[in-house]
């Protein structure tokens, strides 16, 4: 009788740290991208130029100083997005990494792999002639500049600024 006792609490036991362990996993990306989102302090659809990283920046997480970032936290519930901008040429690299709500990147391009100077991008969520499609309705994109010397840092900045969102209407 008491080695069932047993069973039945291993079983029990198991069973509770199976869902503790499945909640924490399914969990964490939507409180992490929302705690990012809350922290940024803009509106969605918006445009985020980070300054020079330091000891003090917390809105990127774990940031690496050799990097300036844009940020844009969006929603396509309401409407499709077009983002434009600029890439450095190749002495600079800059990176375009595009997040869903998980916190998990659907696609990552930068200036080193043959794309276009300029980028115009359409992100929806419906497949069809668009050049990103997004697993979810809202999550982030992330520009990073390197930035090694005053000169890369003058065009960090300019690059910032042109980096544009603008809505389309579904």
């Amino acid at each position: 009788m008491k080695s069932r006792n047993y069973i039945i609490r291993t079983i029990v036991f198991l069973a509770i740290v199976f869902a503790v362990q499945y909640f924490f996993i399914a969990s964490v990306p939507d409180i992490v991208f929302f705690i990012a989102k809350y922290r940024s302090g803009k509106p969605l659809n918006t445009v985020i130029q980070a300054p020079k990283t330091d000891a003090k920046l917390r809105k990127v997480v774990l940031p690496n100083p050799d990097f300036v970032y844009n940020a844009v936290f969006y929603d396509l519930s309401k409407s499709d997005l077009i983002i434009s901008g600029e890439f450095p040429d190749t002495s600079q690299y800059c990176s375009l990494a595009f997040y869903g709500d998980d916190v998990q990147p659907y696609q990552v391009m930068n200036n080193l792999t043959s794309q276009p100077r300029t980028f115009r991008f359409h992100l929806t969520q419906r497949n069809g002639n668009t050049v990103v499609v997004s697993p979810s309705n809202q999550g982030a994109i992330l520009m990073r500049l390197l930035v090694t010397s005053e000169e890369q840092y003058k065009n960090a900045r300019r690059l910032q600024k042109i980096l544009k969102v603008e809505t389309l209407e579904k």
